[in-house]
Formats: structure tokens, C-alpha cells, sequence
């Protein structure tokens, strides 16, 4: 679970942080006997959010934010020097730095990275407050935590030096990256953080929710049984009062030179043995008799239908495994009575069963500020200026500065009046 995560220096944003806690004091009367959840217990004392929506006007950065937990977790899992997008109109911070802070099995760490288009020139991890390790421009300081009989400080030095540098002096790999994949044996808190990242943050910084990729992601809950998942996404879409009353995918690996060209095909090249991998898809309604017709999903079911069905795999993925899920334009091509059900998933303890999953998005569908389902924790709004870059701050904030801001407030009026800001002000 995410408790915060602060951004200097990447795209349109010059310092901001993105505060998941929850900001009501006490927790509210009863909430023990909810059928959802107010927030999530991290660890003790330690109470986040299970939702986080976005508000602001267009090019205000609300993608921006999206798009930066994307460049931490590309950073720290590849070739870090090669996500370096700096804010172009301010060139006096010559380096993008990441903070995120998480809880993992009731422990805080925080993960720093601070690095340019050249060099990773510091990386830091802490847990509970105590550096793991610390490295500065390729010198490392590793606490007795994370040093062994067979891997002293000096050892892990030379895997510093070897491993995660340019050969020219230069850091451009992280060492949680290379020390997590390469000795993974070598220290737990390592590899659940690097694990963390790889998978337990799932981003998706466009609006192309891949339908079979949702499926596959939510067949690890089912042993791979491809069925068994397929069917609980078909049970939750036909909740959602869609009219599917039943999808079936068809993956087969073929050889190049035999690819098939049909349209409801996707074709995916494998890089071993000269493959493809074939995905058709078929969605079931019922006609007048009450006979099921098969559709081609991918060319005759709507863009909603379609992105609704991949949101709803996704969504099951991370409730089950208590990931924590970026979404940018998460209301994109969804009725916002259908967008107010996929958010009560993420509050609802029948789903949350973990208690940990988490999801953030972006949005403009204001109609969901109506229906009392996000807290003044729950709801940031976003600007920009030019010379603070863009900014962030929850309603929760707002009620900091002296504004009556209640959860019983209706927080759509007051956005659109512009009491929070972050809306556009056009002079046609």
C-alpha cells in the first residue's frame, strides 16, 4: 500500500506530493460494523485511502502524476537514465527525484531515486525510519541489515561497481533492481520491495484496457485455469447490467507463416522459435428465443463493452492480491452510474478482501463527487502555474485553511464553482 509519494522534477511537475493517508483525525463512529471500508489499516497508527481520485482542468498534470509513478517503476526495473523527462521550463533542477513510501506487511519503507539523463547519482532505501542502504554517485554505505558473512559491504560494493554502472564510473541501474533479480536469496526486505514494484504497482498511463491481458493477470488467482476467471469477469460485467452472457478466449501459439488474418484476431509476435500468439474472442447474447448468438468482442461489442469487461479482470487482479492500481481516464467511454460501482469494488470489504488494494485515477466525471462514495481524503484536485509548475491538494487540505469542508458537502457544486480551483476558466 502506498502512503505517499513525492515528485521533483518530472514533466510539468516542479515538487509535489502525493499524500494517500487518511487526513479525518479519528476514525468514524462504528465503521467496524461498515459494509465498506472509510480507510485502510496499513499498520498501527497508520491509515491510508483505498481510493484517490484526481480533479483539474485539462493540461493541469493530473497525467502527469500517473505518468510519473510509471518512470519510478520503469527507473527502478530498467535502465533508469533512459525515463528522465524534466520539467522544460524550469532547467534550474538538473535531476528528477522520486520519494515513494509503502507499507508492506505492516513495515514502512521508502525508496529514493534521484537521477538525470546520464547517471543514477543517489539511491536510497529505509525501512522503518533506518537506511537499508545509501548510494551516492556509486558509494554505498549498506546497514549490517542487509550485509551477510558471504556478502560483506565490500562485496556488495563490488556488485555496485560491476553490476549497476556504465563502466565509465557511472551509476544507470539501481541496485534494488540487480541485488533483488540477481541474489535474490540475499535479503527479503529487498525483494519484497523490488517485487512490490514490479508487480504489486500496476499503472496504465493510456485508455487501452487489453482485455486478454486483464484475463491472463487474473488466471494467477485461478491457478491458470482460464475458465474460472473468465467466468468471475463475466459474473461482475453482468452485475454491472451488461448484457454479455458469456466471453470465451481462445489463445493458440502458430507459426509465422500460418498467421491467421481474421479481424476478430489479435496477433502478438513471441520472440522465440519465429511464433505468434493468436487471441479470439467471443462474446455470447441472447436473442428473442433465448438462444445465445456469438459476437466478434473485439469489432461488434462497443469501446465501453470492451473497456469495461478489461477494467473488470483488472480490477478482480488487484482486489485479490492487494495491488495498488494507477488508472489515467479511468471514466473514459463508462456511464457514470457504472463508474460509481467500479469505485464502491475498492471500498466494499466483500471485494477488498485483503484490505490493501488500492486504486488512483484520473478522471473528469464530476457526477461521482455527487454520491457521498469519496471522502475528503479520497479527492485531490490538480493546477498548474508557471511558476510553481503543478500542483495538488485534497479537499481534505482545504478544510485545513478554514473552509467548511464536510463529507456530507457536496463536493461537485463546489468544484464546478470553483471553490477548490483546478477548473478551466474559457473566454470564448
Amino acid at each position: 500500500m502506498i502512503s505517499t509519494f513525492r515528485i521533483r522534477n518530472f514533466r510539468s511537475i516542479l515538487d509535489m506530493t502525493v499524500d494517500f493517508r487518511f487526513a479525518e483525525g479519528k476514525a468514524p463512529n462504528g465503521h467496524e460494523e461498515w459494509g465498506t471500508f472509510p480507510f485502510l489499516n496499513a499498520a498501527k497508527n497508520t491509515r491510508l485511502v483505498p481510493c484517490m481520485a484526481l480533479f483539474g482542468a485539462n493540461a493541469s498534470g493530473k497525467t502527469n502524476v500517473i505518468r510519473a509513478i510509471a518512470a519510478l517503476k520503469h527507473a527502478a526495473l530498467g535502465k533508469a537514465v533512459d525515463f528522465y523527462e524534466p520539467n522544460k521550463l524550469h532547467d534550474q533542477q538538473k535531476t528528477t527525484v522520486f520519494d515513494l513510501t509503502l507499507f508492506l506487511e505492516g513495515d514502512e519503507f521508502t525508496y529514493s531515486l534521484d537521477y538525470n539523463g546520464t547517471e543514477i547519482r543517489k539511491e536510497e532505501l529505509a525501512k522503518n525510519g533506518k537506511p537499508l542502504y545509501a548510494i551516492t554517485q556509486l558509494k554505498g554505505e549498506f546497514s549490517p541489515a542487509i550485509c551477510h558473512d558471504n556478502y560483506p559491504a565490500e562485496k556488495l560494493q563490488s556488485i555496485l561497481d560491476v553490476e549497476c554502472s556504465d563502466g565509465q564510473g557511472r551509476q544507470v541501474f539501481t541496485f534494488l533492481n540487480r541485488v533483488g533479480r540477481n541474489y535474490s536469496g540475499l535479503d527479503s526486505d529487498l525483494l519484497n520491495v523490488l517485487n512490490n514494484l514490479s508487480l504489486g504497482l500496476l499503472v496504465f498511463e493510456d485508455n487501452d484496457i487489453f482485455f486478454p491481458t486483464s484475463v491472463v493477470n487474473l488466471m494467477k488467482h485461478f491457478d491458470g485455469n482460464q475458465e474460472k476467471a473468465m467466468a468471475e469477469i463475466v459474473e461482475l460485467v453482468r452485475k454491472l447490467d451488461i448484457d454479455v452472457r458469456d466471453i470465451v478466449m481462445r489463445r493458440q501459439k502458430v507459426d509465422k507463416t500460418k498467421i491467421r488474418t481474421s479481424p476478430n484476431a489479435v496477433n502478438r509476435e513471441i520472440p522465440d522459435n519465429n511464433q505468434y500468439e493468436t487471441v479470439e474472442i467471443k462474446s455470447f447474447h441472447a436473442n428473442a428465443q433465448g438462444v445465445l448468438v456469438p459476437f466478434d468482442f473485439l469489432e461488434e461489442e462497443s469501446e465501453g463493452t470492451q473497456r469495461l469487461a478489461g477494467l473488470v479482470g483488472l480490477f478482480l487482479f488487484a482486489l485479490k492480491g492487494g495491488h495498488t492500481l494507477f488508472i489515467d481516464e479511468l471514466s473514459s467511454s463508462l456511464h457514470s452510474l457504472l463508474l460509481r460501482e467500479l469505485l464502491r469494488l475498492f471500498k466494499d470489504k466483500r471485494y477488498n478482501i485483503t484490505g490493501h488494494a488500492q486504486l488512483i485515477f484520473t478522471t473528469h466525471n464530476t457526477d461521482i463527487l455527487d454520491d457521498a462514495i469519496l471522502r475528503v481524503s479520497e479527492v485531490a484536485i490538480v493546477r498548474k502555474t508557471l511558476h510553481a509548475g503543478s500542483l495538488i491538494k485534497r479537499i481534505a487540505d482545504f478544510k485545513k485553511d478554514g473552509r467548511d469542508v464536510r463529507n456530507v458537502t457536496n463536493f461537485r457544486k463546489q468544484y464546478l464553482e470553483g471553490f477548490y480551483s483546478g477548473v478551466p476558466h474559457p473566454a470564448i
